[in-house]
């Protein structure tokens, strides 16, 4: 075989690889809140994407986003106010959450994860009777 043929498909493999292996940008989302719904309801991100979501509490009682069960690169950060969330009813979950973030009535609080396996993930709000209200969505990981 031609040796300038195989250095090209050389070249050509080596830049695949490295494009595969870089991180995925980070991904910003702002999630509206209401009662009783989520606006977007899809969120998509591909494994190894850092994302943030941003809660937008534009409703009257206090809201959260909650994940129950997703494969995480590490420890959730949340950045919710810890005294303004004094009290905060996550509702009857049987389980730790393995993201949630969480914001009262006109305030904003997120919460960062990085997601390691695709998958389609429900998130919903776990205060009580939010989710059977019909406050669910759905990340899609790819």
């Amino acid at each position: 075989m031609n040796r300038s043929i195989l250095r090209g498909a050389a070249v050509a493999a080596l830049g695949l690889l490295a494009a595969c292996s870089s991180a995925p940008e980070p991904m910003a989302v702002s999630l509206q809140a209401t009662e009783f719904q989520y606006g977007p309801k899809t969120i998509e991100a591909v494994v190894g994407q850092q994302v943030t979501v941003t809660l937008v509490n534009g409703g009257t009682v206090e809201h959260d986003f909650v994940i129950l069960e997703i494969p995480l690169a590490e420890p959730v950060a949340d950045s919710g106010e810890a005294d303004e969330m004094a009290g905060h009813n996550m509702g009857e979950l049987e389980m730790q959450a393995a993201v949630h973030g969480e914001a009262m009535p006109g305030v904003t609080g997120s919460v960062t994860f990085t997601p390691t396996q695709a998958g389609t993930y429900e998130f919903f709000c776990a205060v009580a009777g939010h989710k059977e209200a019909g406050m669910v969505g759905t990340l899609i990981v790819r």
